[in-house]
């Protein structure tokens, strides 16, 4: 794992942008140049508008997460927007997190609701509605969750600090033998989703509780001190590089969080893995273990992907809106040479389509030259012209985003190079005639 990490820390040349480059801009300038993301007044700020083409990214990808946590072993929920504030006075939120917190009177039920800013305890009301057996755990919950925090003014910026987002959530309830293994493994699987993204620039840091800070944490040292040790025993076991910082745990556990920087240097948390030891009891969850006794799981809170929206901004500013053909919103752009060529165009079209490749067809009264470059600012990665040549042959030829060229392409050849970079999730751009 020390080795893993120490590889993926390597920076590649070129790879990350650097802000004092003039050529370099932010996620927030990208998004609007290219039409990913809208802010208007009328909505509100830290409310993002994702257009067709930012939504498509998005879309993308929350089906590659939910399938790689499906293939490990997770089980997906749905659970409510909404839940009375008895469930965060449970959970203990209502006490440490109020202020972030969406509250709307109820009139009829004279009670109060909560725009959910996270969704643990409703995995854990799942949790509870039958008996579990040792042999039952762990028990895997994954949600592709829509959650609400009421964060200040000043702090929301882009996709990166937003009022509503979009969570890969998930909770793995655990036997306290099984805590070490299901916690590597939620690091492996961050790992294989930063390094698939092409993500590599990150740092984990092990967050600890503040013993003097009495209203931000549960008051209960033996715990906090019996829970960081474990953790500490876990990373030092497994040789994960990390550096520790007090006072940013979260209020019921300590926490290992993936920082990353953003291309002005600022540092964010990505998203956290995070060791639970109060909640099971305050839900009064249990198992029976194999005497037969009752006893408390453990619990890990983890995301493999964190907030779909503030990952969206890294890569964003990572590719500088070039995305890897698996994730470009637009992946091919089809170009007649003239009128008479569109049937033929559309017919490509058609095809590529229905191998789930993203694809339009240009076929503005303008010139060849104009067209290209209107696809070159949009950084669709690539086009095929044709003219009357590949029309009789049933070709298409290739101009790639690099500037590379490749003339009389079978279109079932394209198709299958297009399949594969969609299916290996590949970032290359070459055209392979293999």
């Amino acid at each position: 794992m020390k080795n893993e990490k120490k590889a993926s820390q390597q920076r590649p040349a070129k790879e990350l942008p650097l802000a004092a480059d003039p050529e370099v801009k932010d996620h927030v300038t990208l998004g609007r140049s290219l039409d990913l993301f809208y802010n208007h007044s009328a909505v509100g700020k830290g409310l993002p508008l994702l257009t067709p083409k930012g939504t498509i990214i998005k879309q993308i990808l929350i089906r590659f997460v939910e399938d790689e946590e499906q293939r490990r072993g997770y089980r997906f929920t749905s659970t409510p927007v909404l839940a009375k504030e008895q469930l965060y006075k449970i959970s203990g939120h209502l006490d440490h997190f109020k202020k972030n917190m969406f509250l709307i009177p109820d009139q009829d039920a004279k009670s109060t609701l909560v725009l959910r800013p996270m969704t643990c305890p409703h995995q854990f009301i799942l949790y509870n509605r039958k008996k579990h057996s040792y042999r039952d755990l762990p028990v895997r919950y994954a949600e592709t969750s829509t959650l609400f925090r009421n964060e200040a003014s000043g702090t929301m910026y882009g996709l990166i600090r937003i009022r509503q987002f979009t969570l890969a959530d998930g909770h793995i309830i655990c036997r306290p033998d099984q805590v070490e293994q299901e916690f590597l493994e939620c690091i492996k699987l961050v790992d294989y989703i930063l390094q698939t993204l092409g993500l590599r620039e990150y740092s984990f840091r092990f967050s600890k509780w503040d013993p003097q800070d009495k209203q931000k944490y549960i008051d209960n040292p033996e715990a906090w001190e019996e829970s960081q040790k474990v953790l500490k025993k876990i990373l030092d076991t497994a040789g994960v590089d990390y550096y520790e910082a007090e006072g940013e745990a979260a209020f019921y556990g300590p926490k290992l969080d993936v920082q990353m920087k953003n291309m002005w240097g600022k540092e964010e948390t990505i998203f956290t893995i995070q060791l639970d030891f109060a909640l099971a009891e305050r839900f009064d969850m249990q198992y029976v273990a194999e005497n037969g006794e009752e006893k408390r799981p453990m619990i890990i809170h983890r995301s493999s992907i964190g907030c779909y929206e503030r990952t969206l901004a890294m890569l964003i500013e990572r590719y500088q809106g070039r995305f890897p053909f698996w994730l470009s919103p637009e992946q091919v752009r089809v170009i007649p040479l003239n009128d008479g060529l569109e049937r033929y165009a559309r017919g490509i079209q058609e095809k590529l389509m229905k191998n789930g490749i993203r694809v339009s067809v240009d076929s503005r009264g303008e010139t060849l030259q104009k067209r290209i470059l209107w696809a070159q600012e949009e950084y669709v990665p690539v086009m095929l012209i044709v003219g009357n040549k590949e029309q009789r042959s049933g070709t298409v030829s290739l101009r790639l985003l690099n500037g590379k060229q490749v003339q009389d392409v079978p279109l079932q050849k394209l198709v299958r190079w297009a399949k594969k970079l969609n299916t290996g999730r590949q970032a290359e751009t070459e055209f392979n005639m293999e």
